[in-house]
């Protein structure tokens, strides 16, 4: 074997090494940013897809399901905060309101689940209620008076619900 025949069977080798052991590249900060500036906050938006240490790897499939996972985190943590507030009070008609939105967040709950499992299935453009959730959480708002503490859980949840939807809106549409 020549050395021109040698050094071009290296190159192929070193080549084709390069190829399998280089990562994909994930998702652009441009494919971020046209999904968080459909948001209320984009800067928030942003923060949140990237606080997923995978996101910066991701390509648009797994993005779908970290930023459910995202959503999902949020609703747990939105749910168990309205446990909190119905097992803690004592005013009847407030037990009532944060009741319901026990419910509504259960519900949100079984939402994330269900597009999750379409989102594993690669069935994206069957993920189509994660919108909804936008609206359940001002129905649990809303049934609350206005004096009560749960803004800032509300407003973390919206723009959860916002991130996961226009994310998964983008992909379905890759």
């Amino acid at each position: 074997m020549g050395l021109c025949s040698v050094v071009v069977a290296s190159a192929c080798v070193i080549l084709v090494a390069f190829v399998i052991i280089t990562p994909s590249v994930g998702v652009t900060q441009s494919i971020i940013s046209s999904i968080c500036s459909q948001t209320q906050n984009q800067e928030i938006c942003e923060s949140i897809l990237l606080s997923d240490n995978r996101t910066n790897s991701a390509d648009l499939p797994l993005l779908s399901l970290i930023s459910i996972e995202l959503a999902m985190k949020q609703v747990d943590k939105s749910y168990q905060a309205f446990c909190q507030f119905h097992d803690n009070t004592t005013d009847p008609g407030l037990k009532i309101s944060f009741e319901n939105c026990v419910r509504i967040y259960q519900n949100m709950k079984d939402i994330i689940r269900k597009d999750y499992k379409l989102s594993q299935q690669k069935q994206y453009k069957s993920i189509c209620d994660l919108g909804k959730l936008t609206t359940l959480a001002y129905d649990c708002e809303n049934g609350l008076p206005s004096n009560s503490p749960t803004a800032a859980i509300t407003e973390d949840m919206l723009l959860h619900a916002q991130t996961v939807a226009y994310t998964n809106s983008i992909v379905a549409g890759s």
